[in-house]
């Protein structure tokens, strides 16, 4: 199997790259290159052109995983080969994306059906827009108490996505 594609980690708006650090030195220890922007520049358009910055820094198309406010961030970057995300409420009062990257990209949505944030049932609803839904018995941060989960899930959707 040749290297894997990098993954761009957008965090929420009550997170910081920090709390993805178990999730990113588990990528990077198995060779996978893991970016973990800043966001809270103080819109969703100033986000998500951070975001981009990052992905057209990269060598090739990512991943990227977007978590809670993080989603609608991704949903407006371009240039991925794939994303990842937990619930994209439609810009947390920050504005609303331009372009809708899940019309054009294969995606996968995670539904945390412990989550005390954002309804599991109106996940499901925005979920059903994407190419793919999986499930955790988690709630909102499963990264932080369940780093492996999501690596998982991330090497997964990196070797099937390297693949085709």
């Amino acid at each position: 199997m040749g290297q894997l594609p990098p993954v761009v980690i957008v965090h929420g708006l009550y997170h910081r790259p920090e709390h993805f650090d178990a999730v990113a030195r588990r990528l990077r220890s198995s060779g996978v290159e893991a970016i973990v922007p800043e966001l809270h520049r103080g819109s969703l358009a100033a986000d998500t052109e951070a975001v981009q910055a990052a992905v057209d820094a990269l060598h090739e198309p990512p991943l990227l995983l977007g978590h809670s406010y993080g989603g609608p961030v991704i949903t407006g970057a371009r240039g991925a080969r794939h994303w990842s995300i937990w619930r994209p409420a439609p810009g947390c009062g920050r504005g609303v994306p331009y372009h809708h990257s899940w019309k054009d990209t294969p995606s996968t949505y995670v539904v945390c059906g412990k989550d005390r944030a954002i309804d599991p049932a109106l996940q499901r609803t925005m979920a059903s827009r994407c190419t793919e839904v999986r499930e955790w018995g988690t709630g909102h941060s499963p990264f932080v108490g369940q780093p492996d989960l999501l690596v998982e899930l991330l090497r997964e959707l990196l070797v099937t996505g390297a693949r085709s």
